[in-house]
């Protein structure tokens, strides 16, 4: 009766023992960190609209975070800050018609897509991994632009300004670079089309006879930055021995196979003994 009695409380142990380690496992699953990335970055802005044809490029700073959603896609913000310029030179002409200065704050809601986790499976031992960006975006500006001495008007002298937020969307994509498991080199190069047609301050134009013309279309801008990536805790997925195991039969595949049939050994014969 005492073996029965010390093997019940031996297996009610072990079984308390499970599921106090399974609600652990739990926890430490739903613990915000895990998967949680941030990255500063810095780099440099090229502005395409209205007002430029030459010296379009000039910096930004900025900073992202990402959340892990699934193995392959992440939740992602990112804001940026910094200063827009461009020169407007009119055909036949080598004197600047007008200048303009920006200063703006980007701020970016998305998502990160990642390929290669998406084909072959988290991978802790792959070095380089690509991923795709999608986000929409607020845009606040304060533009001024000047008469340039192509203007027949002042040199310098401010012409417009404007100020306020555009909406827009952004895609693009980055690389990472993997140094250890925490902290990862990072690339990246994001195309921002604005739904809004002032951000060089100019959405309209007037001649010397004091006809005013519109000009074409939405403003547009690239931001390329290179920055740093630390990931606070690990992620979820990549402890799972089973995105390991996917990502190595992945990888195998892609081998060549052998064009030589595999045989079977023939059974070996017993040696006959030869009498002397």
């Amino acid at each position: 009766m005492q073996q029965y009695v010390f093997r019940a409380v031996l297996a009610c142990f072990i079984l308390s023992l499970s599921f106090s380690a399974s609600s652990q496992y739990r926890k430490k699953r739903n613990k915000f960190l895990e998967g949680f990335k941030i990255q500063p970055k810095a780099g440099i802005n090229m502005f395409f609209g209205d007002l430029v044809s030459e010296s379009r490029t000039n910096y930004v700073f900025g900073v992202a975070a990402e959340r892990e959603y699934t193995s392959y896609l992440n939740a992602r913000v990112d804001l940026n800050y910094g200063s827009m310029k461009g020169t407007q030179i009119n055909e036949g002409s080598t004197l600047p018609y007008a200048t303009f200065e920006n200063t703006f704050i980007q701020f970016g809601v998305g998502a990160t897509f990642r390929p290669l986790d998406y084909a072959y499976g988290l991978f802790k031992q792959r070095f380089f991994n690509p991923y795709l960006i999608g986000q929409l975006t607020l845009i606040q500006y304060n533009a001024t632009e000047y008469n340039g001495p192509g203007s027949f008007k002042p040199d310098g002298e401010i012409w417009r300004e404007r100020s306020g937020i555009a909406p827009g969307v952004s895609f693009g994509a980055g690389l990472n670079y993997y140094m250890n498991n925490r902290v990862s080199l990072t690339a990246e190069v994001i195309g921002t089309a604005a739904f809004n047609d002032e951000l060089d301050a100019h959405k309209e134009w007037d001649d010397r006879a004091g006809n005013i013309h519109q000009t074409d279309g939405n403003d547009f801008f690239y931001v390329a930055t290179v920055g740093i990536t630390y990931l606070f805790d690990d992620s979820q997925w990549k402890n799972s021995p089973k995105y390991n195991r996917k990502a190595y039969l992945k990888t195998r595949s892609l081998f060549k196979k052998s064009t030589k049939k595999y045989r079977r050994p023939k059974k070996r014969t017993k040696s006959r003994r030869y009498k002397r």
